[in-house]
């Protein structure tokens, strides 16, 4: 679906852009100009809002990784289509040359800017970044490195708490078992839950912290039905 979204924008995007420019018909020149001009505030507008509404209690199984991933929800699709079609509006005013009096230089620092923004948003869009939680433990991934969160690390019998709507802070006992990847800045005991629902989530670290003999069964379908009706 993402794969989709991202041809489906660079194509309509890259549309728009050649009708800009060649039609000779005021009218429809006035509409398609308005149309990439709001295009990206109605998709990065619809991103946050879906950020703030997205919250299902859920859970995504991946057997093959014998792991669980929470849900991120449609935000970075949204968002990294709203950075395609500002990234076409750059490109566009580069061919064009913005006039004579500005000349190149400002559309195309727009563009360089842009190229950055538009390839970390799909990067965050169509790989496998947020949190996952394994038999060994808890990853937060990100698109500049991650952390890993053993469960021993966590404290017993309370391990976690949604400190808000859109985070769980950890309790950790042992941080010196939390390893580090990459460049991953923030705490390593806050776990972002922007895509699913931070209660349940708690719940469910707390869970496999306590009780050891349930994570042998984490990402099969069975184990995620049985989180479902506990949880």
């Amino acid at each position: 679906m993402t794969l989709r979204s991202a041809a489906g924008a660079l194509v309509t995007a890259v549309i728009l852009q050649i009708f800009l420019r060649v039609t000779e018909n005021d009218r429809a020149w006035e509409l398609i100009l308005w149309a990439t001009l709001l295009l990206p505030v109605v998709f990065l507008l619809w991103s946050a809002a879906s950020a703030r509404s997205f919250h299902p209690a859920e859970l995504v199984a991946r057997p093959e990784a014998a792991a669980f991933d929470v849900l991120v929800g449609p935000r970075t699709v949204l968002r990294a289509v709203g950075a395609t079609y500002l990234g076409a509006n750059s490109l566009g005013m580069l061919l064009h040359g913005v006039g004579a009096e500005t000349g190149h230089w400002f559309p195309a620092s727009l563009l360089v800017l842009w190229a950055g923004l538009l390839a970390a948003c799909w990067r965050a869009a169509l790989s496998p970044f947020g949190v996952r939680l394994s038999r060994d433990g808890l990853f937060d991934r990100r698109i500049l490195g991650s952390v890993f969160v053993p469960w021993e690390a966590l404290a017993t019998p309370s391990s976690a708490v949604a400190s808000d709507p859109y985070q769980v802070t950890l309790f950790l006992t042992h941080p010196e078992r939390v390893r580090w990847y990459g460049l991953r800045f923030g705490k390593a005991s806050s776990l972002p839950a922007v895509g699913g629902n931070a209660d349940f989530l708690a719940r469910v670290i707390i869970e496999y912290a306590n009780h050891p003999d349930f994570r042998p069964a984490i990402g099969s379908k069975g184990e995620l039905a049985r989180i479902r009706k506990t949880s």
